[in-house]
């Protein structure tokens, strides 16, 4: 790497809607190790000084133009772990020499949103913060603890609540088949409480939110990978999967009947894909669903899945 190179830790993580954005390394890895992840099997959790963040972000404006940026990601796993202070410099800094800059996002824990205050998250979105990618998983707390996700379904209202009233945008994802497909009654618990979840968080007004869904994977050197080879954890087939989505979506009930909840299924993971609004097109999402379970032959093949 020469010094004009802006550095990344290998392998990168980000959202599929930040495939255009600038993305920048503030932290390395993840402060969690879930079952279900593989972000920490390659990398020691760390977050970078503020000169090495300043310096690719000056990398970014000389090599990309700063004018042609309009979105930019901090890098890694929870990048909202970072101290406040020193988030809130980075994040007005890269504002400033990106001119055409829209937003900034990061991957965001419950814990860390709950771990900053109201006016601290305040003033990371009034400096450019403008969405948070935060991973709920799901909103049944045995399941929850099951998977070492450290974090209850409780933590992700609150936190999402905290968010909304700083104005950052809430991504949040869930994971079906996380409960895997010995057990029908986890299933149906996890798709429950997930809703009742979604549910608490509607907002009373027309914000934009987001909800999306991916499919289990357990791809080798995850806790849940072994439990697999051991024959503890057994993964759920296309059927399982759409018809726990199905229940899910059934159970959205939000009382702001104007809500902006867009809904996404269409990630590498998943057998089907989906998008919509909660719960304006519900119908329509719940039509899409049947059709999977009507017409195997549309649904993508095991070896077309990734993460």
């Amino acid at each position: 790497m020469t010094s004009k190179e802006i550095y990344y830790c290998e392998p990168v993580f980000r959202p599929p809607s930040e495939g255009n954005s600038l993305l920048i390394q503030l932290t390395e890895g993840c402060t969690f190790n879930c079952d279900f992840c593989m972000s920490n099997l390659r990398k020691k959790f760390i977050v970078r000084s503020i000169e090495e963040v300043k310096k690719d972000l000056d990398i970014g404006a000389s090599k990309h133009y700063s004018s042609l940026v309009r979105k930019l990601f901090f890098l890694d796993g929870n990048a909202m772990v970072t101290p406040a202070d020193r988030l809130i410099e980075l994040t007005s800094y890269a504002m400033k020499i990106f001119p055409k800059l829209e937003r900034i996002g990061v991957y965001a824990h419950a814990k860390d949103i709950l771990k900053k205050s109201d006016k601290q998250l305040r003033a990371l979105s009034d400096a450019g913060l403008k969405i948070a990618y935060v991973g709920f998983e799901s909103g049944y707390d045995k399941l929850l603890k099951n998977v070492n996700k450290h974090a209850t379904k409780v933590d992700f209202i609150d936190a999402s609540k905290k968010l909304m009233k700083a104005n950052i945008t809430l991504s949040a994802t869930f994971i079906n088949g996380l409960g895997g497909g010995n057990n029908k009654e986890i299933s149906k618990a996890h798709a429950l409480e997930s809703a009742d979840l979604v549910n608490k968080i509607c907002p009373d007004d027309d914000r934009i939110w987001y909800i999306a869904f991916l499919s289990l994977m357990t791809p080798p050197g995850t806790v849940m990978y072994e439990k697999k080879k051991r024959g503890e954890f057994k993964e759920m087939n296309s059927k399982e999967i759409l018809l726990e989505l199905k229940m899910f979506i059934e159970s959205i009930n939000f009382k702001n009947k104007e809500a902006n909840c867009i809904f996404r299924s269409n990630h590498a993971s998943n057998y089907l894909p989906i998008k919509g609004t909660l719960e304006k097109g519900k119908a329509k999402i719940l039509e899409t669903i049947d059709y999977g379970l009507d017409h195997k032959e549309f649904l993508r093949p095991e070896y077309y899945r990734a993460l």
